[in-house]
């Protein structure tokens, strides 16, 4: 995509960035460029990642799409993420955003066709932002544990300005892969204050394929009950899996909070493991004692106890 005229001026006022362990610092913010459209929202609705739309006519060939971090309320662009060129519903990519429950900061995930290609951390404050690139020291541990392979990656906001960091990676064609396929896991803390990582390590393991299911929990987000499979009851926006009941909803609650459990199980001590067993029969009672069709909110509850394990613990 060639740029000329006022996207040409536009671009050249969007950034004024500086090189300092992979941080830029944006400056004099810009208005918000024709035809972008909202990727993903803030908690409090201030804050958006905006991308291309369709309407630009952008399409795989094409080049310079930049996505910038911006003030919903105002309807104008903070500034833009370096490296970053998704556009809507772009073929073989995808772009995930993770938020502080507080609105105060983001993880950008751009994913490529196996396995994420940059991850950036933007940190929002009033009509600013600053972005720093976390994703290449998680992909350099798993290239030393491993060697080049595909990664994944997931992250959880902790008190204390933390953020908390897990990733997988295994090598070989993504189609071909087996028992003897070889894998490793990442985890870190990444200090937002000091703007530096506490500990990021990764190791050799083969049993990642539960831990990424685990990770990837969704507490029921990702399922939608359409009565009778009626689908004029979807939401067009919507992605995940229909169920025609609750009752089916709550079967694929407990699947997941099964794959979370056997996750939790690889990484706790015994002991630990032990005790968390005897508080699993207790709570089964307790599910069992409540009418099918009543359970989703409780097994919800269960899974989200659960996961805290998966971000606490260490194998």
């Amino acid at each position: 995509m060639k740029i000329t005229g006022p996207l040409r001026a536009f671009v050249c006022l969007v950034l004024l960035s500086f090189a300092r362990d992979g941080i830029a610092e944006t400056e004099n913010p810009p208005r918000w460029p024709d035809g972008y459209v909202i990727h993903s929202t803030s908690p409090d609705a201030q804050f958006g990642i905006i991308v291309p739309g369709h309407d630009l006519g952008v399409n795989d060939n094409g080049t310079g799409f930049e996505n910038f971090v911006a003030n919903l309320k105002t309807h104008q662009a903070l500034g833009k993420i370096e490296e970053a060129d998704y556009f809507q519903n772009q073929n073989h990519r995808d772009l995930s955003v993770a938020w502080a429950a507080d609105s105060s900061a983001c993880v950008l995930i751009y994913e490529g066709r196996f396995g994420y290609d940059a991850i950036w951390l933007a940190e929002l404050n009033g009509s600013r932002f600053t972005a720093t690139d976390i994703g290449k020291r998680m992909t350099k541990a798993l290239r030393d544990a491993l060697g080049d392979g595909t990664n994944s990656a997931w992250f959880r906001f902790a008190p204390g300005k933390k953020l908390l960091a897990r990733a997988l990676t295994y090598t070989g064609n993504p189609r071909l892969q087996d028992e003897h396929t070889p894998h490793a896991w990442f985890t870190g803390t990444y200090d937002r204050t000091a703007k530096k990582w506490i500990s990021a390590t990764a190791s050799r393991r083969n049993d990642t394929d539960t831990l990424s299911s685990a990770y990837s929990a969704n507490f029921g987000q990702d399922i939608f009950v359409a009565p009778g499979g009626d689908q004029s009851k979807v939401p067009p926006e919507f992605v995940g899996m229909i169920v025609n009941s609750e009752e089916e909803k709550e079967q694929a609650l407990d699947q997941e909070m099964n794959t979370v459990y056997a996750a939790v199980k690889l990484l706790l001590p015994p002991q630990k493991f032990a005790k968390l067993k005897q508080e699993q029969i207790a709570w089964l009672k307790k599910r069992d004692a409540i009418p099918v069709g009543q359970r989703s909110e409780l097994i919800i509850a269960r899974i989200k106890a659960l996961e805290e394990f998966l971000w606490n613990e260490k194998a």
